[in-house]
């Protein structure tokens, strides 16, 4: 009810007036009391001085008591006077007079109160709330009696000021009323500005628009105070604006983040957490209803030959440019999402039937679309993709284990010849887990050294074993032989065929002792080195600490590193090359004809000998086309001044045809298998012994 400060000053105000009215009204009425008591006083002295001189000839006088009585009534005109009674000079009640109303009131057996009279003074007082005159009658020196009248004083008194108010009230009112429109008025007119600041002030907080501005006129506190309001507002606004953009750049911050923590930056597709979260819900939602759907794992064939020929710009341009052809291959509500590299990932769900068809067909108009070149400015590129196939049901819907069912069968889809697809099968599963236990037991059987060396021997075309070649071998003791074939490419994806590779270093170079020392044949012993080692920077060193320890003679090894190494990492290799052949060591070019087989790259090669792989030498029999492209080789490394090695001789037929066109050496079966150090004596020998080695 008085919550404003208006209300509040204007009740205060009325208070204030009818405090100060009530006083007055007080004040006055006290005033008048005393008015009435000095003015009653003086009239009753009056008469009763009057009435006691002309009570003087009439006690003097015989018949004094009926005059007496006669003189008396004249007090009847005085309306508060009660009663009078007249003494002797000794004191004796002579006469006395009641007034008729005082009569009428009384009860019947009142007695007058007595008086005694000396304990009365002369003159007028108030005894027992009434006023009493006591007036001697005569002269002083002689008194003929004594006159004493009794006048009402409290009712009277009561009665004038009951008259007093009735009379100032309604003055008073109309005051009272007027100075409350007065206060009303003024406070209206004085506080108005201040109740317009706080309506203000509140639509400012109900509204939080900081633009708003109070008007303000004059110079009083209250236009002092709009003006700071205004002041403060303007400091508030720009305040807030410099907020509202710092949020709206934050805003942007995040909604930037959330894009980069859901899609990628280059295609703009939906990245490996995004594809997750969304795989992981149409899982759940298909196994609730019991439905499938497919995962797709694609992989692009030769994007890194692409990307390190053409450049990085070509690459990232063919990832735009593939994105979207594989795009317009799916269904609407499909999800393409990119992993990184050149991995994509295509969820098909609400699949209720044919799930594996249905996956087959989109995996097929994918491989066809990439199937055509695609065209990068002026560039025109061939690529193709491989493409894993896994399902939820046969994952059991969980999302981690489809991709990485998907991701098997991808690898699958490569080792068949790439550019095709593979379903997931359970025998995957097993390959997979087996590369698992390979993986785990790699590190341990490095560490304690499980693997061992078998030797393999070369034959050159004077009939002497002039070489040897160096296989690691692991006769792993929780898993009995583990092919080198299977044990090596894990060992490439773990991060281990380093660790690998200087265990066979160090094993070779400690045995060269005993190698040497079979024949006295000079001999070359190989050692083969993968794309890994030439990328660690700290090989070479390594090589040069195990000359240094085993103080063996870098003429007598030679290091074989394949062709798809070789190019893969070519300008890596041409300086890792270098410092070998600086060192002294040869270098021969293994499986030549199976990678990129590029003869200007074979130009360029700092080599010394070439080895032709062994699927040539196997088929050299079936047609006169695949001996051509032996001759070939042949004729070419001759051209340009290497030593030819051919391995993979398995018949004497294939010994004779590769003699008659001038290899250097010969590796095969047909000769001996790889055996340990220990055999390679007898070994040697028993080719000595041979006919084998007639090579004519």
């Amino acid at each position: 009810m008085f919550s404003s400060i208006s209300s509040r000053i204007i009740a205060a105000t009325i208070v204030l007036v009818v405090i100060c009215s009530g006083s007055f009204l007080l004040l006055s009425m006290k005033e008048h009391e005393a008015i009435y008591k000095d003015t009653v006083i003086g009239h009753l002295e009056a008469l009763s001085g009057n009435l006691a001189e002309d009570l003087v000839p009439i006690l003097g006088d015989e018949d004094a008591p009926l005059e007496l009585a006669t003189k008396l009534l004249d007090l009847e005109v005085y309306e508060h006077v009660k009663y009078a009674l007249v003494f002797d000079d000794k004191g004796q009640l002579v006469q006395r007079y009641l007034a008729p109303a005082f009569m009428r009131e009384a009860h019947p057996g009142q007695k007058l109160p007595s008086f005694d009279l000396d304990d009365v003074s002369p003159g007028v007082q108030i005894i027992k709330g009434e006023l009493v005159a006591y007036r001697p009658i005569g002269d002083l020196a002689y008194t003929l009696g004594y006159l004493l009248i009794v006048n009402e004083y409290q009712e009277p008194l009561g009665q004038s000021n009951m008259a007093l108010v009735v009379s100032s009230l309604p003055i008073a009112l109309s005051i009272l009323v007027v100075m409350i429109a007065l206060t009303v008025t003024l406070n209206w007119h004085l506080l108005s500005p201040l109740t317009q600041l706080a309506r203000f002030t509140n639509s400012i907080d109900s509204s939080s628009n900081y633009h708003l501005r109070v008007e303000c006129q004059g110079d009083d506190e209250v236009s002092n105070l709009g003006k700071n309001i205004n002041a403060m507002l303007s400091r508030i606004e720009a305040q807030s604006d410099k907020n509202q953009e710092y949020t709206d750049a934050l805003e942007q911050q995040q909604r930037a983040l959330k894009k980069l923590a859901n899609y990628d930056t280059l295609t703009n597709l939906p990245n490996r957490k995004f594809l997750m979260e969304a795989l992981r819900i149409d899982l759940a939602r298909s196994k609730r209803k019991q439905t499938n759907l497919m995962i797709l794992f694609l992989d692009l064939d030769n994007f890194k030959g692409i990307n390190d020929s053409l450049g990085h710009e070509a690459g990232d341009a063919l990832l735009i440019r593939v994105s979207k052809l594989i795009t317009k291959q799916l269904r609407e509500g499909d999800v393409l999402a990119r992993l990184g590299g050149d991995e994509f990932l295509v969820l098909l769900n609400d699949i209720e039937d044919q799930v594996v068809s249905l996956g087959i067909k989109v995996a097929e108009r994918i491989i066809s679309v990439l199937e055509d070149p695609i065209m990068l400015g002026e560039w025109e590129v061939q690529t193709g993709v491989s493409i894993g196939i896994a399902d939820a049901i046969s994952s059991d819907y969980d999302p981690e284990t489809i991709i990485r069912n998907a991701d098997m069968a991808m690898y699958q889809a490569k080792e068949s010849g790439r550019n095709t697809y593979a379903l997931f099968q359970q025998e995957l599963q097993a390959q997979t887990m087996r590369k698992m236990v390979i993986a785990n037991s790699l590190g341990k059987a490095i560490q304690d050294s499980e693997f061992c060396v078998n030797y393999h021997v070369k034959v050159g075309l004077n009939g002497r074993v002039n070489g040897l070649e160096a296989l690691i071998r692991w006769p792993s003791s929780a898993h009995g032989m583990i092919s080198p074939a299977e044990f090596i490419p894990v060992a490439e994806h773990s991060g281990k065929i380093t660790a690998i590779s200087r265990w066979v270093l160090q094993r070779v170079f400690s045995d060269s002792a005993e190698i040497f020392a079979i024949t006295s044949e000079p001999l070359v012993v190989s050692i083969n080195l993968s794309a890994y080692d030439i990328k660690d920077p700290n090989f070479i060193e390594f090589i040069r600490d195990q000359i240094v320890m085993h103080k063996v003679s870098a003429s007598n090894f030679e290091f074989e590193i394949t062709e798809s190494a070789y190019l893969d990492n070519f300008d890596e290799a041409i300086e890792f090359i270098r410092q070998l052949r600086e060192m002294g060591f040869s270098i021969a070019l293994d499986d030549f004809g199976t990678g990129y087989s590029s003869l200007s790259y074979l130009t360029q090669l700092a080599i010394d000998t070439l080895k032709v792989d062994q699927k040539f030498v196997r088929v050299m029999e079936q047609s006169p086309r695949d001996r051509m492209i032996i001759e070939a080789i042949i004729s070419l490394a001759h051209r340009l001044e290497l030593n030819v090695c051919a391995e993979g001789v398995e018949t004497a037929q294939q010994m004779d045809f590769l003699a008659e066109q001038g290899v250097h050496q010969l590796q095969g079966y047909y000769f001996s298998k790889p055996c340990p150090l220990d055999d390679m004596a007898n070994c040697i020998m028993d080719l000595h012994r041979s006919r084998k080695l007639a090579i004519h």
